[in-house]
């Protein structure tokens, strides 16, 4: 096993044990007239806070795309998904069939984006910036059309 492909096998495990360790909810209490809304109380009073503080891995772990092959950034995508999902973050635009290389970068790129970890409703995230020449998405996206 060469240096890259141990190194991806360790970072896999700790997004994984991570995953398997989400934060504890933030004690909110709720406003009187939010008291039978828990997700509401949530969705007011919880912090944005950057992916990584959430998840506890910082963003410079995550080696450069021309480091990968397609194969590699895909194991690396499915363990961050499944760690976006152990903290209810929801990536809902990512194209069909969005090549595994396109979205490694996508995902390590909002590493740092703020998002409130909300276990009882979950957060859903966009990445589409609605701006083709932006969009992390590129011509696999359907912003800046009139669909």
């Amino acid at each position: 096993m060469n240096v890259m492909q141990h190194y991806l096998q360790q970072l896999i495990e700790d997004l994984e044990e991570a995953a398997q360790n989400p934060p504890s909810a933030t004690f909110i209490e709720p406003p009187p007239h939010l008291e039978n809304l828990r997700f509401a109380a949530e969705l007011a009073l919880v912090p944005f806070k950057p992916i990584s503080e959430w998840t506890g891995i910082n963003d410079k772990v995550f080696p450069q795309m021309y480091l990968l092959s397609a194969d590699d950034a895909a194991c690396v995508n499915k363990a961050i998904l499944n760690l976006l999902a152990s903290i209810g973050v929801e990536i809902v635009d990512i194209p069909l069939d969005f090549p595994p290389e396109l979205l490694y970068n996508a995902l390590i790129s909002i590493w740092d984006e703020p998002v409130q970890y909300l276990p009882s409703s979950g957060y859903d995230l966009e990445l589409c910036t609605d701006d083709p020449e932006t969009c992390p998405y590129g011509d696999l996206c359907s912003c800046g059309t009139n669909n």
